[in-house]
């Protein structure tokens, strides 16, 4: 068996079945606000109670049994429960670029947008080249689109970045098609229990292109949700449930169960990363998704340092792993400083590094005849070494993870290289690996990147 197997709970089933059952009650007592006529007209139809005039939707428990059903049928096979798999890297945009060296951070620029797009090219567990920032230097109602744009021309790896407004979600979708790309929209809440109008208008758009939709739902512990977890996890689950429901009833698909509580600093006000409550929400939401049969995400793998630190490693560790283990198979955007507080070059290097360590761990170990090594024992017999054994050249790839940016050497050894820590590599790394990166070849057709700047071009004459 090589692979690592758990199974964490945090909750025991009846505990996981009141929190089915109490968010059920609140969906079909309360209900969630859909400001969207449309959307309201196709709830009504797929049975849910709707109240036109205030555009709020109850779903009655038999009809939300009935879709939890059809998307069981419907929902992507997940691995087996007991198996740990391994995780990717992801990045949320951000507003700002934390520059670590000058502990400084200021407003991103489009030219951070095309300096992520290389560095993320030779980052392996990085697997989709999102926009790191908001381009402050582009017209507000263009961000989204030039960086469409940009991935789309610049990237090897596909990539995106949040779509704003209906009317650019019509010029990113016409880019999809131009390049035959699939993309997908994160239909989120406003939570408590609400939806945006415009969000919903996007999610309309992507359905009919017959592209996917993602959900999602952030309700925190203490502000927008109850303070005690047990609660805050009936809300979220509530609105990831209106979010799936919503989602089948216009696509007849099964999204992911993505559901990211936090909880709220009540000190400071802010909305905690790295808290130890992520840890155990995150294995409260792995359990719910599997009891649905749904394939769980949630936000682990985060810190609130804003300081690649010992905090930020242990934080992100710690909350990665238990997530993880719990059975989640994605985790929170990596490359971040602390909350939510800017996008960092370096960390997204560290942050591919600790996955390398964490995917190798997963893999288990193999034990079959050969590398069990009886033969080449009997051969080195007592008191031998194996250093110069085929067998040890053959399998040592495999057998160890080196690192580029971790430490492995000895003191002297670290002074003579210029004992630089991991954070000083990593920094060099984004140098190293980002050269070039204001002077790069569209790696489309060039007949695709025409119909790229045409696109971009008809979105900023329909924005002025």
């Amino acid at each position: 068996m090589r692979h690592l197997v758990s199974q964490l709970a945090v909750l025991d089933s009846p505990e996981i079945e009141s929190i089915h059952d109490a968010s059920l009650r609140i969906l079909a007592r309360t209900g969630i606000k859909v400001p969207h006529a449309a959307t309201l007209r196709i709830c009504a139809e797929f049975g849910a109670e709707v109240d036109h005039r205030t555009c709020i939707v109850r779903i009655p428990a038999p009809v939300m049994e009935r879709t939890l059903a059809r998307l069981r049928a419907a929902a992507e096979l997940p691995v087996s429960d007991n198996r740990a798999c391994p995780l990717e890297g992801w990045i949320s945009t951000q507003v700002y670029v934390a520059d670590y060296p000058s502990n400084t951070r200021r407003l991103g620029v489009l030219d951070d947008v095309k300096k992520g797009i290389t560095l993320v090219q030779r980052l392996r567990n990085l697997p989709y080249a999102n926009a790191v920032v908001i381009p402050s230097d582009v017209p507000p109602l263009l961000t989204d689109v030039v960086s469409f744009q940009l991935i789309y021309s610049y990237s090897q790896k596909p990539g995106g970045t949040f779509v704003l407004t209906p009317s650019s979600a019509r010029h990113i979708l016409n880019m999809a098609d131009v390049m035959g790309r699939s993309i997908r929209f994160l239909l989120d809440t406003v939570s408590p229990l609400q939806f945006q109008e415009k969000s919903l208008e996007i999610a309309t758009l992507f359905a009919q292109a017959r592209q996917p939709i993602g959900i999602s739902a952030m309700v925190m512990a203490g502000g927008s949700g109850p303070v005690t977890l047990a609660g805050t996890l009936a809300l979220e689950n509530a609105e990831t449930l209106a979010c799936a429901f919503l989602v089948h009833a216009l696509t007849s698909g099964a999204p992911r169960y993505t559901a990211i509580p936090h909880s709220l600093d009540l000190r400071t006000m802010l909305c905690s990363f790295g808290s130890p409550n992520q840890a155990l929400l995150a294995v409260a939401v792995a359990q719910l998704a599997r009891r649905y049969g749904l394939v769980p995400e949630c936000n682990a793998g985060l810190t609130d340092s804003l300081r690649p630190d010992f905090q930020a490693g242990f934080e992100k560790g710690f909350t990665g792993a238990i997530a993880a283990l719990a059975g989640a198979r994605a985790i929170g955007a990596q490359g971040l400083a602390g909350a939510d507080q800017g996008f960092s070059f370096e960390q997204l290097v560290l942050d591919n590094e600790w996955l390398d360590t964490y995917n190798y761990v997963v893999q288990g170990i193999a034990a079959g005849a050969e590398e069990l090594a009886e033969e080449v024992i009997a051969s080195v017999g007592i008191g031998g070494s194996y250093l110069g054994e085929d067998h040890t050249a053959h399998h040592a790839r495999q057998a160890y993870l080196h690192s580029k940016i971790f430490n492995r050497y000895g003191w002297d050894a670290w002074q003579k290289r210029g004992a630089k820590d991991s954070l000083v590599k990593a920094a060099e790394f984004v140098e190293m690996a980002t050269t070039g990166y204001d002077r790069m070849d569209p790696v489309c057709t060039p007949a695709e990147y025409e119909s790229l700047n045409r696109i971009a071009q008809d979105a900023e004459r329909e924005s002025n």
